[in-house]
């Protein structure tokens, strides 16, 4: 916990290096203070194929998703998202689509939520 996923449109792929984008998402994560360990936060890069972006414009965009268990503030969210937003645009280069950098989270219910560690070797 958390689970952030990161879905990007495939027009603007060569515009940004995704290891940089999920370091510096990661980091923001961790800087907000409001995950211990750090080692909890999973994320993942995934690139969308076939998108339309309203009707039809050439855009891109890059969504992160972030997956909290419940009993988060509002302001703890915004927050959270705020820092996604700020961590991923500075690392997409300039090009000829204008491209949407957009976050969200949302809660994942803690009374169903189930989590294993199996320890390293």
């Amino acid at each position: 916990m958390p689970h952030l996923r990161i879905e990007y449109s495939t027009n603007i792929a060569g515009r940004f290096d995704p290891a940089a984008v999920l370091t510096a998402t990661t980091d923001a994560l961790v800087a907000s203070g409001v995950f211990a360990p750090a080692d909890a936060i999973k994320a993942r890069l995934f690139p969308v194929e076939h998108f339309r972006v309203g009707s039809g414009a050439d855009h891109g965009f890059i969504h992160a998703g972030l997956a909290l268990l419940s009993g988060r503030d509002s302001a703890t969210k915004q927050r959270l998202t705020a820092a996604l937003v700020e961590a991923i645009a500075p690392l997409v280069a300039p090009g000829p689509q204008v491209v949407q950098i957009t976050s969200e989270a949302r809660d994942m219910d803690r009374d169903t939520y189930s989590k294993r560690l199996i320890p390293g070797a």
